[in-house]
């Protein structure tokens, strides 16, 4: 440095003046003395320049980890698995026809409530109430006839083949009629329960037949939705177990219910079995519409939990959080706890401490930050 270099210089020339200069002479005193006190003053600028230097020099400063942490929290804990439902209705009936003929009324319109019994449409049975008449016209002559061979027999005039005849004829006109009555009675459709009236796919004047839809009725005041899990929670979830039902088209609206049946099969094909969740006095949701299942498959009362993330493994594989110890100021000292992973959800994990560690709730836990650091650091939390 230029200021060590003039120093060396000025220390020198005194040098030679005291050596080689007469000292009794005043002019070369003097300038001796103006020159000792310019050294004097350049060390002193000089020990000002070290230490301004020392204090710029950061290779020898000891630099603290900063840490992001969170507290250790006692609660319930819940862990879900979610699956795709579909909403079902055991009252959403296409009513079709069981009679032929033309539609000469339809009694209700779509969106109608009706109750069962209810008279949906009509179909044409003139033809047959004119069969029916015609066949009561010949039941009378085959009674009258049935009678007149009885009378007969009674009196031991008249032949058995006859009398059978007639009776035969007569039964066979009877059973006739009934038939015939019962097909005219279906020209009339009726509502099989209560419910709405969802579609209406036949107008008057158009021909009904068997087996054609005529329109459908839904009731969803009653509804399930089912789903399928996996078999590795076949042991994990029963009858009550908690579900928790989100309706992605109903802006995620939560329904909370129980599961009601669990199934008694598992599928060869995709190793799951069934569930249901039934759902009384409905109001809001439809037949075949989709529903997130949410099932707890574990919980615990009054659980240690921490931050997911707080959690690291170690080269065995054994799961450690950091926790942290205030020293003096901002600083914290850091202790490495053993935990087992009971359970992990939603960014928390249930966990207790093992191998003699401790932690209670409160404890400040490492959760960014935390794989840089080692039992030796005194780390600042950010």
């Amino acid at each position: 440095m230029k200021i060590n270099k003039f120093f060396t210089l000025t220390v020198f020339s005194i040098v030679l003046i005291s050596c080689g200069g007469d000292a009794s002479n005043e002019n070369e005193n003097a300038e001796l003395t103006d020159l000792i006190a310019e050294r004097d003053s350049l060390k002193d600028r000089l020990t000002v320049i070290n230490a301004q230097i020392a204090e710029l020099d950061t290779a020898s400063r000891v630099v603290n980890p900063i840490v992001s942490a969170q507290a250790v929290v006692i609660k319930k804990f819940e862990h879900k698995i979610e699956v795709q439902g579909a909403v079902e209705t055991d009252e959403n009936a296409m009513i079709n026809a069981e009679a032929s003929g033309k539609v000469t009324k339809v009694h209700v319109e779509e969106g109608q409530k009706v109750s069962a019994g209810q008279a949906l449409v009509t179909i044409d049975a003139t033809i047959l109430s004119s069969q029916i008449q015609e066949m009561e016209t010949q039941l009378e002559l085959a009674t009258y006839m049935y009678e007149k061979q009885k009378k007969l027999m009674d009196e031991g005039v008249g032949t058995e083949i006859d009398y059978e005849q007639a009776k035969a004829q007569k039964n066979s006109l009877e059973k006739s009629i009934q038939t015939m009555r019962s097909q005219q009675g279906k020209t009339v459709v009726r509502a099989p329960f209560s419910g709405v009236v969802d579609q209406v796919m036949i107008h008057m004047g158009e021909m009904a037949a068997p087996g054609v839809p005529l329109l459908r009725i839904v009731n969803n005041r009653d509804v399930k939705i089912t789903a399928s899990l996996s078999e590795n929670y076949l042991s994990k979830v029963f009858e009550g177990t908690e579900v928790q039902l989100s309706v992605p088209s109903l802006n995620d609206t939560i329904i909370y219910s129980k599961i009601s049946s669990k199934g008694n099969f598992i599928d060869p094909v995709n190793r799951t079995f069934r569930i249901r969740i039934d759902i009384k006095n409905n109001k809001l949701l439809l037949p075949n519409q989709l529903a997130k299942v949410q099932v707890t498959d574990f919980e615990q009362d009054s659980a240690t939990v921490v931050n997911s993330q707080s959690i690291l493994q170690d080269t065995q594989n054994n799961n450690y959080i950091y926790k942290l110890k205030k020293t003096k100021g901002d600083m914290f000292n850091v202790e490495k706890v053993f935990v087992e992973v009971l359970s992990q959800y939603n960014g928390e994990a249930c966990v207790i401490p093992i191998n003699g560690g401790n932690i209670k709730e409160g404890d400040q836990i490492v959760v960014n930050g935390a794989k840089g650091i080692t039992e030796a650091d005194q780390v600042i939390i950010q």
